[in-house]
């Protein structure tokens, strides 16, 4: 399969708006400011239930949970014999983890100052859990829909893949650890990784990895 210039060319450009996005953080330009702040606004309104849920929602993102999930996911689709997908697995979540951890280094975002539901240390940019999580579900989501062929099978675990990553960060606003830009900074950061590492595993020119299975 030859790589798509359609998805080359959407790549690029997730690209490039995670570079501006970072650079509006970086200067924190009236837009991020306007933005976190309007998105804030409303979203931080809590009660002990609605505590409880992202509490739990938000450990779904925790980096022990991500490395561990990982870990079994690639375990299990190794002894399936997709060690192609299992490969990929692992090689979002580790690139995406490092890049992340390096652009947090370099921009030194503090975090919010309003009252943190739950602890969170270093700095704010891009919001980890954000990026983790998306670079682990929607990998496996990628590889199911390759796996399962029936059409209510592929929505059904989209829905779910995606809704939860959605919550996730939702959940790292709602509990006071990130602001908003933390998060859209995470998901595009992710997104750009994963569509090209999608690219070069599916582009049988570049011989990306010489495993069988997915």
């Amino acid at each position: 399969m030859k790589i798509s210039k359609k998805m080359s060319f959407f790549n690029l450009l997730l690209l490039i708006c995670f570079i501006i996005w970072s650079l509006m953080v970086s200067n924190q330009t009236s837009f991020i400011k306007t933005f976190d702040q309007t998105v804030i606004r409303q979203v931080y309104h809590h009660n002990a239930f609605s505590l409880s849920i992202f509490r739990f929602l938000t450990s779904c993102g925790n980096t022990n949970t991500i490395t561990i999930l990982t870990i079994i996911s690639v375990i299990i689709l190794s002894l399936m014999k997709y060690f192609y997908a299992a490969g990929f697995v692992a090689i979002n979540e580790i690139t995406v983890s490092w890049i992340n951890h390096t652009i947090k280094m370099y921009v030194q975002r503090p975090r919010p100052e309003h009252h943190h539901y739950v602890y969170a240390g270093g700095y704010s940019f891009p919001s980890g859990h954000s990026a983790g999580s998306f670079a682990l579900y929607i990998s496996l989501l990628i590889i199911a829909l390759f796996v399962f062929k029936k059409l209510s099978v592929k929505i059904t675990l989209s829905l779910i893949a995606i809704g939860l990553v959605i919550l996730i960060g939702y959940s790292r606003i709602f509990l006071g650890v990130h602001y908003p830009s933390d998060v859209v900074g995470g998901y595009l950061l992710a997104a750009t990784i994963l569509i090209f590492t999608t690219l070069l595993f599916r582009a049988k020119n570049l011989s990306i990895l010489k495993l069988k299975g997915i």
